[in-house]
């Protein structure tokens, strides 16, 4: 789990740095980038669509994606449906996050526990 863990961040930064050029001025400070991490570990796999009404790694309802600037995805017509994965990348979803995070006051809330527990 260690080798997991030191592993993870670099696979974090170089999905930032695949972010397509509209999010180019994105650059998340590296705390927020643990942060996210540590939601996305306790989450769910980037590309879950579990039927539980939350979507890919870092677990968005539909409304809040969309509310973040995300397209609607093929998934969100399909919940619990494993022939339907999520479907945005994993450097889409951070940014995405992102967003939210901005919206939300540079707070974890919209992740309730998950995220009160990553950001301390």
């Amino acid at each position: 789990m260690s080798a997991l863990r030191a592993v993870l961040p670099t696979g974090i930064v170089a999905l930032v740095l695949a972010l397509p050029a509209a999010a180019a001025v994105w650059q998340p400070p590296a705390t927020w980038l643990g942060q996210a991490q540590c939601i996305h570990l306790k989450e769910a796999g980037w590309r879950a669509n579990s039927g539980n009404g939350f979507f890919g790694g870092m677990q968005f309802m539909a409304a809040t994606w969309k509310r973040v600037g995300g397209q609607p995805d093929p998934a969100f017509k399909h919940p619990g449906d494993p022939a339907h994965p999520f479907s945005a990348t994993p450097a889409e979803q951070l940014y995405r996050a992102w967003r939210l995070w901005k919206r939300d006051g540079g707070t974890w809330r919209s992740w309730g526990a998950v995220g009160a527990s990553c950001s301390s």
